[in-house]
């Protein structure tokens, strides 16, 4: 009978991860490929066991009789994909029962799904009243692939798919039951099968699926309608980054008619541009808008010869000419009012030959003179014509280009969440919406839009001084969405999620009323407790506090990420502070442990084909933070399931040194300042480098690794001597930056000594002079983008360094003038010192490390990292020299931990709660260690 058990157990583990991958053609997804899969149902009984599990490449949107269930997988690499279970029973009722699976094949690179192949599998059982129905993808699955989204909408931005732009209008009824699916066929098996590993289960939970309404309606407006923007768009080649940033010369031409002289205003966006054979120069740039250049154009009476040459980037040429529209223009490439042809182009062919031979091309010349020369250096290329009625059909660059009439608003009703009216107007209408705070989900609008109106949804983070989103704080960012409506349905709702706080939705191509009754997100990040908290006598700490755990619940979905907006990538520097604010805040290691998982993927080549990576320090922090998930969870376990990557990895790293016995690397990262990155041997990455030595020796020796033990041991020491005889300056008390072409780097950046003071490769004396240096050079930290002294990233690693030595004053001065206006401003914490610029978000998790600190320290709970921790011991130790009391919880590894304390006279009067029988000792620091202690009520000698 065991037998019998163990062997049906095996064959459901055999059916679970053997799963084949489908999709609707043998070799798989293309650029932004959206399928539909559909099973319909007919249960004779209401069930109550009922499993699906599913995985799609490169994500899915489950809905069952029309309800949207959830969204997945998981993130992970090919070789070891996850998929996602459901119980479905609650969903399904006696009678027919649709099942439906939106899946997209991303079709290229981005920093969340690295592999990009396309394909999708389910599976299952439903017991309807004993009769098993099978819902294996090879028993009457049907799919279709969409017509109804743009496949070549352009990239967000480098780091992320597609913007969505779906007409609505097409496969309206696609989810719905009792469907006409005469044009739906059989799902087709992948004919490569091998790019993908074994499926196994989902290690976290689904994410969250809340509804936030948009708390406040800024503003609505009419468009300008006084200019007509007269474009197209041609797409290139960005499956990679190197594709995404190839530099592809164009050309575009065409005529404009006058009927009479006269001078007119004309926007553009960058390029160079010639009028009559005359090279035109810019007028001026308008008010926060890096994307329209306006340019004065003398044109002379009939037709005008309009040449453009573009260096096309980013994926796509969005080709845009504003006009005004008062005054008599007309536009054709053949001098024909009538012609339907206005525009005739000159970019890249299918292969994207380079056109590197036009960057020269004399446009003083006539069209023909022009062609001519230009059918010798190629004569078999074309040139492509666009007609009146193509547009750029790019709701980014629409939203931008529609220019909002600040002189026409329309009254905001007293309560946004009253239905609203939108008479029909002459270009459309625009709404500006504030979510409160920032979030991280689906846009979604409920309403009633007569068919054919088009809704545009721009998003960001900020505003501009405008006081509308703004959209272009960064030239690549295409934030913006389109919706072409239908009458038949009433919510509309973005595929993947996005992170904004401000929104501007504009309404076009209205021919009656329109409704809108609701506009918002469905909130879709991790599913974190909140565990922790803190308060104290200074609000702005407490302020701090809630802007870090905040910002870092935006930063957590099916992993890690950077920030919720711009990139929503997995990277290990983020990731370190990341763990930390959740060790204080919450105590749920499943998404950190599941994103060093990934981590093993996505470093593999570094690990074993000693490969460098971009930021060469990134794969020995992983090692830290793993090092970190191992302090708080004990599970040793899991360091033995990838001790073998990470030895090998540093075998890899120590074979790399230079004559000096250092580590060189080609690039690391180290922070954002102006600190050399590239081809030297770095002094924090060495230090980095000491300190993961040291891990690796203290894992081997509980492993019994024996020669590994030797080896770093060894490793670790002799790094440590180099770094100190080759990179240490006694007359400045600091260190160098490091080495290149063998001299040193004559800079010295903070993060240089703050690094190997903090991870032990300074000496104590070492230590000392630093530390006082320190103390001389926060007093003036320099502000300005990105040119700082050192940054909010390694920020982290210096609180950990003045906490370590009892520098608080220091600490909480950095604190409260840093990061305090961060969290006075928006709520969140930022990538950089400012937010001004064209770099850096306003909500970006790296950054949210005072959250850690003010719960192991001014609370005063170890929590590891920088110090030893014993997990069988709670030890609360607080330290601070600003604040006369503070209370909050914290989530140790033995449970909850909650802390009081306060100034009275010259006593600390401290009380805690703890699990139940844990071990707990108190031990306050700094000047609170001077204080009579009371402990929960009794008198404790202060040691």
């Amino acid at each position: 009978m065991k037998n019998l058990i163990l062997l049906l157990l095996l064959f459901q583990l055999n059916i679970a991860y053997s799963q084949d991958i489908m999709w609707v053609r043998p070799d798989g997804g293309e650029r932004n490929e959206y399928v539909y899969f559909r099973k319909e149902i007919n249960l004779t009984n209401t069930t109550s066991k009922a499993t699906l599990n599913l995985y799609a490449d490169s994500r899915y949107a489950l809905y069952i009789n029309e309800v949207y269930i959830g969204f997945g997988p998981a993130r992970s690499y090919h070789a070891h994909p996850t998929y996602d279970s459901y119980d479905i029973a609650p969903y399904l009722t006696k009678g027919k029962n649709t099942i439906a699976v939106k899946a997209l094949s991303n079709g290229m690179v981005t920093y969340q799904l690295y592999d990009y192949k396309g394909g999708f599998t389910i599976w299952g059982s439903i017991d309807d009243g004993g009769r098993n129905i099978d819902l294996d993808i090879k028993t009457d699955w049907l799919c279709k692939k969409s017509l109804s989204y743009d496949q070549s909408a352009a990239r967000f931005s480098f780091a992320t798919g597609s913007i969505e732009n779906v007409d609505t209008r097409v496969d309206v009824n696609w989810n719905k039951p009792n469907i006409d699916t005469k044009s739906w066929t059989s799902p087709v098996l992948l004919t490569d099968q091998s790019q993908w590993g074994k499926l196994t289960p989902r290690t976290i939970p689904h994410l969250t699926q809340q509804e936030i309404v948009a708390q406040n309606l800024i503003g609505i407006f009419v468009l300008n309608s006084n200019e007509d923007n007269y474009s197209f768009r041609i797409p290139t080649n960005d499956k990679t980054l190197k594709d995404y940033n190839e530099n592809h010369t164009s050309l575009a031409y065409t005529y404009i008619y006058t009927p009479k002289n006269q001078e007119v205003i004309a926007g553009v966006w960058w390029g160079d541009y010639y009028l009559n054979g005359k090279k035109i120069k810019e007028e001026k740039i308008q008010p926060n808008s890096t994307y329209r250049k306006d340019y004065k154009l003398d044109l002379k009476k009939g037709w005008n010869l309009f040449v453009s040459r573009h260096g096309i980037i980013w994926g796509s040429w969005d080709y845009n000419l504003v006009l005004p529209n008062n005054v008599g223009l007309a536009l054709s490439s053949t001098k024909n009012i009538s012609s339907e042809n206005i525009f005739e182009s000159y970019g890249p062919t299918e292969n994207l030959q380079d056109n590197k031979d036009i960057d020269e091309l004399d446009l003083t010349k006539d069209i023909d003179a022009i062609k001519k020369e230009l059918s010798i250096l190629q004569p078999t290329k074309k040139w492509k014509l666009h007609l009146r009625t193509q547009t750029s059909n790019h709701p980014a660059r629409d939203l931008a280009w529609n220019d909002i009439d600040f002189n026409s608003p329309i009254d905001i009703p007293s309560n946004i969440s009253n239905t609203l009216t939108l008479k029909k107007q002459k270009k459309g209408t625009a709404l500006i919406y504030d979510m409160g705070e920032m979030q991280l989900g689906r846009f979604f609008i409920d309403g009633h839009f007569p068919e054919g109106t088009i809704l545009d949804i721009g998003f960001s983070e900020e505003l501009n001084d405008k006081g509308t989103p703004w959209l272009y704080k960064r030239y690549q960012i295409g934030a913006g969405h389109r919706f072409v409506c239908t009458d038949k349905i009433n919510h509309y709702e973005t595929f993947k999620p996005y992170g904004a706080r401000y929104m501007q939705l504009n309404v076009m191509n209205q021919k009656a009323e329109a409704i809108i009754n609701k506009v918002g997100m469905i909130r879709q990040v991790y599913p974190f407790e909140d565990i922790g908290n803190f308060n104290c006598s200074d609000p702005i700490l407490n302020k701090i506090w809630d802007a870090g755990w905040r910002t870092l619940k935006l930063c957590a979905e099916d992993t890690y990420t950077d920030t919720p907006f711009r990139e929503r990538g997995l990277y290990a520097g983020d990731m370190l502070p990341e763990a930390a604010i959740t060790g204080a805040a919450n105590g749920d290691m499943r998404l950190l442990a599941h994103s060093l998982n990934v981590f093993q993927d996505m470093y593999h080549d570094e690990m074993y084909n000693n490969k460098e990576n971009i930021h060469g320090d990134f794969p020995l922090i992983t090692l830290v933070t793993m090092d970190y998930y191992l302090q708080y969870t004990g599970d040793w376990d899991f360091i033995k399931q990838h001790y073998n990557n990470y030895s090998s990895l540093l075998k890899n790293y120590i074979s790399k040194k230079t004559k000096d016995r250092l580590l060189h690397s080609k690039q690391v990262f180290i922070e954002w300042t102006d600190i050399n990155k590239h081809d030297a041997a770095m002094t924090a990455n060495q230090a980095m480098a000491v300190n993961s030595l040291n891990i690796l020796t203290k894992w081997a020796k509980k492993l019994c690794k024996s020669d590994d033990l030797k080896l770093f041991k060894k490793e670790a020491a002799a790094l440590s001597i180099s770094i100190n005889n080759t990179l240490w300056d006694p007359n400045n008390n600091k260190y160098w930056d490091g080495i290149k072409d063998d001299q040193l780097i004559s800079k010295q950046h903070l993060s240089s000594s703050v690094w190997p003071a903090l991870f032990d490769v300074a000496s104590k004396e070492q230590k000392i002079a630093i530390l006082e240096m320190l103390k001389d050079e926060m007093e003036t930290v320099i502000t300005g983008h990105r040119k700082n002294k050192i940054t909010p990233y390694s920020s982290f690693y210096l609180f950990a360094l003045l906490y370590q030595h009892g520098e608080t004053t220091m600490a909480e001065k950095i604190m409260k003038k840093h990061w305090g206006k961060m969290a006075l401003h928006a709520g969140t914490v930022w990538e950089n010192f400012s937010i001004g610029g064209e770099q850096g978000t306003s909500s970006h998790a790296w950054s949210g490390h005072p959250t850690f600190f003010l719960s192991s320290e001014v609370l005063g709970v170890n929590l590891g990292f920088y110090k030893e921790l014993d997990r069988n011991i709670i030890e609360i130790e607080p330290q601070s020299a600003t604040i006369t009391w503070a209370k909050g919880t914290v989530a140790h590894p033995l449970g909850k931990v909650d802390v009081s304390w306060k100034i009275v006279g010259n006593r600390l009067i401290l009380n805690y709660s703890a699990p139940k029988d844990a071990k707990v000792k108190v031990a306050p620091k700094g000047k609170l260690a001077n204080l009579s202690l009371w402990v929960n009520g009794k008198y404790i000698e202060n040691k």
